[in-house]
């Protein structure tokens, strides 16, 4: 799952249309749930870090889709390649994420102990992480907007 995380961080980098990168940070997030999920072997935080990051990517498609409406997305082998190699990769490690899941089942597991493993040292980077993300987005997002001069774009 890790493997997959950084082919799609590095698959950004190649990308240059906003929509496409929305699509690949919604991939990023999902992946990014299924480990915190194979951590902490409780999935609420995981669907909440989800269903907020989808929620925001909503928001940015709409504006993104109403400034950019007639930009065609191009698509290039330097693409196109590495995009069908993390699909296998994808596949692959869920593949290996079920049957390890099914074989350490525990259906007796304390909730008390699951939630201190939010904040164990294995998941302390992502949690730290994620706090700093949602930081600096705030921060750029008011650096961005100009109070005084009214809203981003202005409606015809």
């Amino acid at each position: 799952m890790l493997l997959t995380l950084i082919m799609l961080t590095t698959l950004i980098i190649m990308v240059n249309h906003p929509l496409s990168m929305g699509f690949l940070l919604i991939l990023q997030t999902i992946t990014t749930a299924m480990i915190m999920n194979m951590i902490m072997k409780n999935s609420w935080y995981s669907y909440i870090l989800t269903l907020i990051m989808a929620g925001g990517m909503l928001i940015l498609f709409m504006y993104m889709a109403s400034i950019a409406s007639n930009e065609i997305m191009k698509f290039s082998l330097k693409m196109i390649m590495p995009a069908i190699l993390i699909m296998m990769l994808f596949f692959m490690e869920t593949e290996n994420f079920m049957n390890f899941e099914s074989n350490k089942m525990n259906l007796e597991m304390n909730q008390t102990l699951s939630l201190m493993k939010l904040f164990s040292t294995k998941s302390l980077i992502i949690t730290i992480l994620l706090a700093l993300y949602l930081l600096m987005t705030m921060i750029y997002v008011i650096s961005i907007i100009n109070i005084f001069k009214g809203p981003m774009r202005m409606k015809n």
